[in-house]
């Protein structure tokens, strides 16, 4: 049996107004995609990753906004678990619910293959522990020296949510 994930729907609009439309990535889309991720993480994924994407190994969608890429999610399932591997939202778009409406996205998308969803975020990234709270996700521990940073590496929490 081939898992796939279910069609998505095509536009939302979030709690601030924003209309948004839901595809999945496609090669074309590589290059943007990254340079979105460059501007929002510190090391960002190599190219092979998003080559992941295309060819089911991981599932992304990407948010536009009248055309323009504003966040992307990635995630992965097997064996009942799925695990969010990237999240990211464009620098001009955040707090306007792209990063909540392309969670409930993926969520929506995982619920028929997993139970639970993981991820890991890095301890000092204030800002995403206090939206995956408030998305339900609790803490079940930590990852030392998980994360690269300029000046050596720091831990992970590893983050859960029930479905």
């Amino acid at each position: 049996m081939t898992l796939t994930p279910h069609p998505s729907p095509s536009t939302v609009t979030t709690g601030t107004g924003l209309e948004l439309a839901f595809r999945p990535l496609a090669s074309a889309d590589i290059e943007a995609v990254m340079a979105l991720e460059k501007q929002v993480q510190s090391h960002p994924w190599r190219r092979s990753s998003y080559d992941d994407c295309l060819t089911g190994r991981h599932h992304c969608w990407l948010a536009e906004h009248q055309g323009q890429l504003v966040g992307f999610v990635v995630v992965t399932w097997a064996a009942g678990d799925a695990e969010l591997l990237n999240i990211a939202v464009a620098p001009n778009r955040q707090r306007q619910g792209v990063g909540q409406a392309l969670l409930e996205l993926m969520l929506a998308q995982v619920k028929p293959f997993a139970s639970m969803v993981f991820l890991e975020v890095r301890v000092s990234n204030h800002s995403a522990i206090a939206f995956y709270e408030r998305e339900q996700f609790f803490e079940l521990g930590q990852r030392p020296n998980y994360y690269p940073t300029a000046r050596g590496r720091e831990d992970a929490l590893i983050l859960a949510r029930q479905l």
